[in-house]
């Protein structure tokens, strides 16, 4: 049964989208970053057992994101993106794409 499984959660922030990968899952989202496809998104994760929420610091493009997961109860992180980066040289992962760097992002998780 899916609720049974621990997702994490991996999202790409950037100025205008929001890439968000689900893992295990595989599932993948890609949503405008404004207050009404957050809440719409934060509705989704809600209905899953999440284990936690990783986004990058970005300086201010993740504010909503986070502001609302918050306002959500559901565990986010904000986390250092050199460390995701080295994650992903150690993984091997050298390919840079928004939906790549949420599905390492949510490895990372």
């Amino acid at each position: 049964m899916e609720s049974q499984i621990e997702i994490n959660v991996g999202v790409d922030v950037g100025k205008s989208t929001l890439d968000i990968v689900l893992h295990p899952l595989g599932l993948h989202f890609q949503i405008s970053n404004d207050e009404e496809q957050i809440l719409k998104i934060v509705q989704v994760l809600k209905t899953h057992n999440i284990k936690r929420i990783v986004v990058e610091a970005t300086g201010r493009y993740e504010h909503a994101f986070v502001f609302a997961c918050d306002q959500a109860d559901l565990p986010i992180v904000v986390v250092n993106p050199i460390s995701v980066r080295r994650y992903a040289q150690a993984i091997g992962v050298l390919a840079k794409t928004d939906k790549l760097d949420a599905f390492v992002i949510a490895r990372f998780a």
